[in-house]
């Protein structure tokens, strides 16, 4: 059995020591929108002719309609995004990697492409109300990397192109987050929010394994999150009146969102018990 789990191991090293692939890490900023912080986001790849190749990585749950500009060039239901959860915040970076392949499963040729980032908080209907950002990159034999990078909106952004990356080599090469494989990440902190969980995204074995935040917003008992819109009917989280706090704005309607299930309304009532008016003494 250890002979077996140690070649499948050695077998995918030496699958990734010859994989290319690119890779964009980077931070949003707020287009000024109602359901700031929270937001959907959208990366994708267009070819030197401004045609689209691939969806790179999308952060959308009910609202990834807003995102207007890659609706326009991949269609609303693409199916090549992989998509996650709606935001919850800014502060998060967002990695998305793509393989150099195009939808057909065709790895594209060298050449200059781009990396386009659109991001909404808002019910936008037009590509103005949204952020969105422009980055380019050239595939070639020669590996590339572009730190520090701002525009759009996107910022500290990193576009690393990896000609050949090496995992387990004991070097963070672009389109790593971890190696030796040993430092990546195999399990995540518990979140003091159960409405924004740490998840474990990515896999030791290509060190590209990573913690990220994901806002819940589908209803589902015994998660201690009542996301905006669940009720007790479906939510066994809730609390009465069902609510929350919502998956798209920072309303609160009520419900547990948080580790101990308690409500808001419940927390600020007790803390006003401690509040007790002094007494001035008459002199």
């Amino acid at each position: 059995m250890r002979v077996v789990v140690g070649l499948l191991i050695a077998l995918a090293l030496a699958a990734s020591a010859h994989a290319q692939g690119v890779t964009a890490r980077f931070q949003t900023t707020s287009a000024g929108g109602p359901y700031a912080p929270r937001n959907v986001t959208v990366v994708w790849i267009e070819d030197g002719s401004g045609n689209f190749v691939k969806t790179m990585g999308r952060w959308a749950g009910q609202r990834k309609n807003y995102l207007v500009a890659w609706t326009a060039k991949a269609g609303q239901n693409d199916a090549d995004a992989v998509s996650g959860a709606t935001r919850g915040d800014h502060l998060n970076f967002i990695q998305a990697t793509w393989n150099l392949q195009d939808r057909s499963g065709t790895v594209v040729p060298d050449g200059t492409y781009t990396i386009k980032m659109e991001m909404a908080d808002s019910d936008s209907g037009t590509t103005t109300a949204n952020h969105e950002g422009t980055f380019t990159f050239v595939k070639s034999p020669n590996p590339q990397v572009q730190s520090n990078l701002s525009n759009g909106g996107f910022i500290n952004a990193t576009i690393s192109y990896a000609a050949a990356a090496a995992c387990g080599n004991g070097v963070v090469d672009p389109g790593e987050t971890c190696d030796p494989i040993g430092s990546c990440p195999t399990t995540c902190d518990v979140s003091a929010d159960k409405c924004m969980p740490n998840v474990l995204v990515g896999s030791a074995t290509s060190c590209t394994a990573q913690c990220q935040v994901e806002l819940l917003t589908a209803c589902a008992n015994d998660d201690g999150c009542c996301p905006t819109g669940c009720t007790t009917a479906n939510d066994n989280d809730c609390g009465a009146g069902g609510g929350g706090v919502a998956a798209d704005d920072n309303s609160v309607q009520g419900g547990c969102a948080t580790t101990s299930g308690t409500s808001l309304f419940g927390l600020l009532a007790g803390a006003a018990l401690f509040v007790v008016p002094r007494r001035r003494k008459r002199l």
